[in-house]
């Protein structure tokens, strides 16, 4: 759905003067408080880009990355974009088109360098990130694939990824391999990649020299392993032939730990990568919400879909089915930052904590500092300053 502004004919506007349209203002930073970022709370639909990103309209964002190696990005889950926020605070398509589908037509993207991003047709893209050069990484969700952005060129190219399935492990070239929903991917100062493969119920591992390993999961859902090595153990992420997208990792700043969010479980787990072991860090195996103020895995969470960790340890957890933004603080306790447990979309100017979401998907922590939400029912990313 396009939306264009008609203007009335004046004959006291003469053709030389520029017509100045209000420009949108963010909210007064008070810490505590959360207000809207991006979008229009309650209204999906899709505004063409170019516009302001208060005055933009996004169709389910699953999640926003910032990064110091490029602009942020938005993962616009059903309008099948991945969206830049330009430095004049308009948003542009960087990876998309109107219409759903795996690639161009001619399937340029698979050949390097690959074809303008603007060109390629997606299928719920549901996450973002950079390397170090700049070079976006997305995870094309439902068509299985990583597909890569240049930033000098606009040219996207498929990285990996041949189709649904499941081959590829124990070090094997990752070359023609197989994998089932793409879901979150993060990347370690090698650039060796981790993410998760919902349908097959693991978290996966490409290195940078494109080799492929199971770091978690047996491909069989359930929750038991603590304690052991996590390829032994099992998770829980959404199935069946049309899944919402589940599952989500982040990695601590040391890069020893890598962190779950094992949605279907409703737990959060952290993963040794020095030992292989696994552990719950938040969360009792049963959904709920409970535990404010006491230990975090005493604490029960409802489906959580994403997590971010900062510089200190503290876990910020996207706890999508309480309506709510969680923290796992580092002495192990856990309170809700925003949200009050019921859904909806009120609070902007007022305290987070007072203010209502509508499952969020995502988290991230802004290179300001601040805490960014994809508040997805909404349509909206909101922002609660810290």
């Amino acid at each position: 759905m396009f939306f264009l502004a008609l203007i009335a004919c004046d004959p006291d506007i003469k053709e030389s003067e520029p017509i100045v349209e209000d420009i949108p203002k963010d909210c007064e930073a008070v810490v505590g408080n959360i207000c809207t970022w991006a979008g229009t709370p309650g209204v999906a639909a899709f505004d063409g880009g170019g516009n302001h990103r208060l005055s933009s309209y996004f169709y389910w964002p699953m999640d926003i990355e910032f990064s110091p190696y490029g602009k942020p990005v938005i993962a616009d889950w059903n309008n099948h974009q991945v969206r830049m926020v330009e430095e004049d605070n308009s948003l542009k398509t960087v990876i998309g088109t109107k219409f759903v589908g795996d690639g161009d037509p001619v399937q340029g993207d698979l050949v390097a360098p690959g074809v303008p991003g603007t060109t390629i047709n997606l299928n719920h893209p549901t996450q973002a990130i950079y390397y170090p050069d700049g070079t976006l990484l997305s995870s094309s969700w439902h068509t299985f694939k990583f597909r890569t952005w240049d930033p000098a060129t606009g040219l996207t190219y498929v990285l990996w990824g041949a189709g649904p399935g499941f081959t590829g492990e124990n070090g094997e070239d990752a070359t023609g391999k197989l994998n089932s929903f793409l879901t979150s991917v993060v990347m370690d100062s090698n650039e060796n990649l981790y993410f998760i493969d919902q349908r097959n119920l693991r978290v996966r591992e490409l290195t940078a020299d494109y080799k492929l390993w199971t770091i978690a999961g047996t491909g069989t859902a359930g929750y038991t392993g603590d304690g052991g090595p996590a390829n032994a153990a099992t998770l829980s992420f959404p199935v069946g032939n049309q899944p919402e997208p589940g599952g989500s990792l982040a990695m601590s700043a040391d890069e020893k730990t890598l962190f779950v969010a094992d949605t279907m479980n409703s737990v959060i787990r952290a993963i040794n990568l020095d030992d292989g072991s696994i552990r719950t860090v938040a969360g009792t195996g049963i959904a709920g919400y409970s535990g404010d103020g006491g230990p975090a895995t005493a604490a029960q969470l409802n489906q959580p879909r994403d997590l971010e960790v900062d510089a200190d340890g503290n876990i910020y957890i996207a706890d999508t089915d309480n309506h709510t933004i969680r923290m796992v603080a580092t002495d192990g306790t856990i309170s809700t930052l925003a949200g009050t447990g019921t859904s909806g979309a009120t609070g902007d100017e007022g305290p987070a904590v007072d203010a209502t979401l509508y499952r969020p998907f995502g988290v991230a922590l802004g290179t300001d500092g601040n805490l960014y939400v994809a508040d997805t029912y909404n349509h909206a990313i909101r922002v609660i300053f810290r």
